[in-house]
């Protein structure tokens, strides 16, 4: 009995009350015998959702580890790029050629900059409207009165399962 898997424990509790052919001192012994199962079942259950819940939250850290890192090089290499365009510029150089591939300072693409957006004309400006539906005011309301709105759903039946 102790090869059962939950799925098998805990189907087992209705099949133990239905049969008949079973004394009720059987049926305790059994019932405490699934219980004990059930128990082991879910002690093991909270141990390997533990384990993984570790294993994501310790992939999180060293994602964001890696992303700091990553973000730390791409602006040393920015940094260092900038210093090497100075550099050439300082010096009126315009173009090194080598072995390894070329060295050129371009002339960048036409760019705007808006220096007071309250100077700049309607005719450039650009309207720009969100609409974002507040879930949380549309939960208290119900709450309090009742009522759903149109479009709406109040979905009651969901569960989830908590780990202490």
């Amino acid at each position: 009995m102790n090869n059962l898997s939950l799925y098998e424990i805990t189907n087992a509790f209705p099949a133990l009350m239905e049969n008949e052919e079973i004394t009720e001192e059987d049926k305790m012994k059994i019932e405490e015998e699934l219980t004990m199962l059930l128990q082991q079942k879910s002690q093991n259950i909270i141990g390997y959702i533990r384990n993984i819940d570790l294993t994501i939250n310790s992939m999180k850290e060293e994602e964001k580890r890696i992303a700091d890192g990553r973000k730390s090089l791409e602006n040393k290499l920015e940094q260092f790029k900038n210093y090497v365009k100075e550099c050439m510029e300082r010096n009126d150089i315009t173009k090194i050629e080598t072995g390894l591939g070329t060295l050129s300072i371009a002339k960048s693409p036409m760019s705007v900059e808006i220096t007071n957006e309250d100077e700049v004309p309607s005719e450039f400006k650009q309207e720009v409207i969100t609409v974002k539906i507040d879930k949380n005011k549309i939960k208290n309301n119900f709450k309090e009165t009742g009522e759903i709105p149109v479009g709406v759903n109040i979905i009651t039946t969901n569960t989830n399962l908590r780990i202490k």
